[in-house]
């Protein structure tokens, strides 16, 4: 419920649908000092046999390139700006806030997945010390959120800070990308019933819109998420996106649905 952002890259090619059924996305690599601005909200509601629970925010942070290789990008996110209501108190808005102002620097690989962050004790002290100068040693929330960061530090770190950049790396593939749907590979078979992608030119040269659908069942537990985006063909980051994922348990359910928006101006194209 704590969020972030990623980002990928790939090089020169025309942006336009080509003769073989595909469209190339980014088509200018990024590079450093490149900055993005995005505006994540998400709203989540759990039902159990504890009541309902409901949560509501909104998180306005940057991305900005620090480095970009055959390796990967390295990233630098930092959170402006956050606004939340939460059904359980004011626990987890001081959690959230304290996020604010706080530089987290990473690194994807050319597919846009976290691989690794740079100054996760710097920036979990600093976390946590607000957090603690904010609640007491007995509230509930400071404790799970301090069981959290003791976790290993890519595993919190994409728990806590970077959910929105494993969201958004999904839908941002990147170079010769089929039109049209297709089947998805997960490594999770077992337990995939259905996962599917598909790319279709919303704007020729401009924009494609990325849709993508997944559906799991297993041990009685069923999990859907729908995802659906428009992408900047010129540097391939998202523009606007929409996540829907359902979790459906003998015992109860959750929903959450993230949006995320640019706000930062993307690349002129022409069409």
């Amino acid at each position: 419920m704590i969020a972030a952002l990623a980002l990928v890259a790939l090089l020169l090619a025309m942006p336009a649908a080509a003769q073989d059924g595909t469209v190339q996305l980014r088509t200018r690599a990024p590079a450093p000092g490149d900055v993005y601005r995005f505006e994540s909200r998400t709203a989540f509601e759990q039902s159990d046999d504890q009541g309902v629970q409901t949560q509501t925010n909104r998180i306005e942070f940057t991305l900005e390139v620090l480095g970009a290789g055959r390796e990967g990008l390295r990233l630098r996110q930092t959170v402006q700006a956050v606004e939340i209501k939460d059904s359980g108190g004011a626990g987890m808005e001081a959690a959230l806030k304290a996020v604010v102002g706080a530089s987290l620097d990473f690194r994807v690989s050319p597919q846009g997945r976290p691989i690794g962050v740079d100054n996760w004790d710097a920036y979990r002290d600093r976390v946590l010390a607000r957090i603690d100068a904010a609640l007491p040693p007995t509230d509930p929330v400071r404790r799970l959120v301090q069981e959290r960061y003791g976790q290993p530090p890519l595993v919190a770190a994409q728990e806590l800070a970077l959910s929105d950049a494993v969201i958004m790396a999904t839908m941002e593939p990147s170079g010769a990308v089929p039109l049209g749907r297709s089947s998805l590979v997960d490594p999770d078979s077992l337990a995939t019933t259905r996962a599917t992608i598909e790319a279709t030119i919303a704007q020729p040269g401009c924009r494609v819109r990325i849709d993508r659908e997944s559906l799991r069942s297993l041990s009685g537990v069923s999990n859907s998420i729908v995802s659906t985006a428009e992408v900047s063909v010129i540097d391939g980051r998202v523009l606007v996106l929409e996540e829907r994922r359902v979790t459906r348990a003998p015992r109860g359910s959750q929903t959450e649905t993230v949006q995320i928006r640019r706000l930062s101006l993307p690349p002129s194209c022409e069409g």
